[in-house]
């Protein structure tokens, strides 16, 4: 009688091991490795459910290549822009840049190929900006790039921007139905230089010390300079034209011996063209005389040629 009781004891131990172990398979296919966290963001690698995925990883990406990536991403912000409007605004500020770079370079090292990085980083405190996610791999030479956009901002574009182009994201990065991803050749961009300072998006801007020193010297500034200015800005006049006029006669002279040169090289070039000529006209008379030769000689064989000899008439007697 207790056989069928211990059958079904197994029987629901072995479904307990087998829910456990596809939850964990579950979890092991959907989950994700965390590579670094802490209060400024976060780094992890996350799984891709779709099978047509397959990233170029494990990748090796150098942290400055990796810096050039970060600081390179710039933004259209409908909140804030650049008092200038000449210059692109940045993404990431060089403080984000520089926490992100490393940890983006181990994940890509370390990630399989059906794996893509992830990372969550807060901006820096006081600048007002929105934490900003997003998602990247490398594949046949290229890194892509996706980023989350914000409520007034996104990424719209790449410097330097011949080596990044612009596309619609795949729904597997899961960052937004208008999200785009950047696809940028992290080979060309290794040979470019580092992108230069430039505003940054939501970071409050300031007037450098340089320029509030100079505008500070320009107040106060005595009016005695000016005609100190002006005795010099004579004396280094006088100077730069002294200095020019040498510089015209110098000019000058070497085009004279260029032009004597070239005439030196017009006259050889005549005197030879010049004996050409005789030799051809030498060659032409004797070729005059030899075929007159031919003729004479032809001439004179005909006539010592012996004439044909007559028959002689022979007698017949008639009966």
């Amino acid at each position: 009688m207790h056989a069928p009781t211990s059958l079904r004891s197994v029987q629901y131990v072995g479904m307990l091991i087998s829910l456990t172990l596809i939850v964990a398979g579950c979890s092991m296919f959907s989950g994700e490795a965390k590579v670094h966290k802490n209060a400024k963001g976060s780094v992890y690698l996350k799984e891709i459910a779709d099978w047509s995925f397959e990233a170029s990883h494990p990748a090796m990406i150098d942290q400055m290549t990796m810096l050039k990536v970060i600081k390179g991403v710039v933004t259209d912000s409908t909140a804030k822009m650049p008092a200038s409007g000449s210059k692109p605004m940045r993404m990431f500020s060089d403080e984000d840049a520089e926490f992100l770079a490393p940890l983006l370079a181990q994940g890509l090292s370390q990630a399989k190929p059906e794996q893509i990085v992830g990372f969550k980083v807060s901006p820096s405190a006081g600048s007002g900006a929105e934490p900003t996610a997003g998602t990247l791999y490398v594949h046949n030479g290229s890194i892509f790039l996706t980023l989350a956009s914000a409520q007034n901002m996104k990424s719209s574009g790449f410097v330097p921007g011949s080596v990044a182009r612009l596309e619609k994201a795949p729904s597997f990065v899961a960052m937004g139905s208008d999200a785009m991803t950047l696809v940028i050749d992290h080979q060309a961009l290794a040979k470019t230089p580092m992108p230069g300072s430039s505003p940054v998006a939501g970071a409050p801007k300031s007037m450098p010390a340089s320029e509030s020193q100079a505008v500070a010297t320009m107040k106060t500034a005595p009016v005695q300079d000016a005609g100190a200015a002006t005795q010099d800005f004579q004396a280094n006049g006088s100077l730069d034209s002294e200095s020019l006029a040498l510089n015209n006669d110098e000019l000058l002279n070497k085009k004279l011996d260029e032009l004597r040169d070239a005439r030196k090289a017009n006259k050889l070039k005549d005197s030879e063209i010049a004996t050409l000529k005789k030799e051809a006209a030498w060659m032409k008379k004797e070729l005059r005389q030899r075929a007159e030769e031919v003729k004479a000689l032809k001439a004179s064989k005909a006539s010592a040629r012996p004439a044909p000899k007559k028959k002689s008439a022979e007698a017949h007697r008639v009966r």
